[in-house]
């Protein structure tokens, strides 16, 4: 009986190291992808204040251009993949030079009622035009990879590298060129950084660039992830919502990769222990408890 029970005991333990490993795996592809999600957000309230909630539909916008690009015009996926990138930055432009600029002096309500209409505007226009069905983008690359016992596509792992590249590179760009330091002085003081000569409608626009840019990438490496539908665009604004709350205002860019983790993980551990259907509902935990006890964030000097 007791060679039995460890013959049996075995095969149980190998699947709870294999559930550890996949829960860890998964967790550093979407605590990637997730920075890049919510960057773009945070980055554009730090600098300019603004509460763009259509920054989930430009991320979406991103895939259907991709999409589109690929089945409707036969364009290569690499072609695409800058017209989706394009696409999502000359959206936000447009979002932010005909409607955001007129409220930028306005009460954040006022810009949540603004942004939530144009989100919800976007939405039903590619409902639409393209329809409500899912869509499939093509992976940048094949194939898969078995790390440990866990097998990732090579698409996971070319997104993790990806999104944590360009994390390193914002990083860099803030803290050795310029215009990176141009753009902190407008975050810490706007009035001062005028006085010192930096024109701040200038790196507004800057900042709104660079937004539309991590959307785009973060929407074309999610999309041949996952499939592509009308909703995924409030699922992505939930997601960078809650990231930057957590993180805080006015914190470390390292500050907003912690609190990726912590939803990413909280997400893939409710869908891995309770079920698959309830982790979006993990986010809105994570935002309420926030918002009620740390409503300047982990990370952060000033409250939403």
């Amino acid at each position: 009986m007791e060679k039995r029970a460890g013959r049996i005991e075995g095969p149980a333990r190998n699947e709870r190291a294999r559930m550890v490993q996949t829960v860890i795996f998964f967790g550093v592809i979407w605590t990637a992808l997730y920075c890049l999600i919510a960057f773009g957000f945070s980055l554009l309230f730090g600098v300019a204040q603004v509460l763009n909630l259509t920054h989930g539909m430009i991320i979406m916008s991103a895939c259907y251009v991709a999409f589109l690009l690929v089945t409707g015009l036969n364009w290569s996926l690499g072609f695409s993949l800058i017209g989706g990138v394009i696409g999502s930055v000359l959206l936000i432009l447009i979002i932010y030079l005909g409607f955001i600029k007129k409220l930028l002096t306005a009460p954040h309500t006022s810009m949540l009622l603004l942004t939530a209409g144009l989100a919800n505007a976007i939405q039903q226009i590619v409902i639409l035009t393209v329809g409500p069905q899912n869509k499939f983008v093509p992976t940048m690359i094949t194939g898969g990879t078995t790390i440990f016992s866990v097998v990732l596509s090579n698409q996971q792992i070319l997104s993790v590298i990806v999104a944590f590249g360009l994390v390193v590179l914002l990083v860099l760009f803030f803290q050795r060129t310029r215009m990176g330091r141009a753009i902190r002085a407008v975050t810490q003081d706007r009035s001062t950084a005028s006085l010192s000569g930096i024109n701040a409608e200038e790196m507004y626009l800057v900042t709104i660039m660079i937004a539309g840019v991590l959307a785009g990438v973060a929407g074309l490496l999610i999309a041949p992830i996952q499939t592509v539908t009308p909703e995924i665009g409030w699922e992505m604004m939930v997601t960078a919502f809650t990231v930057t709350i957590l993180a805080g205002l006015g914190g470390p860019i390292w500050g907003v990769v912690v609190a990726a983790a912590i939803v990413a993980y909280a997400e893939i551990i409710t869908a891995f222990l309770i079920a698959p259907t309830l982790k979006e509902g993990a986010a809105f935990v994570i935002m309420i408890l926030t918002l009620m006890f740390r409503p300047q964030g982990l990370f952060g000097k000033g409250r939403l």
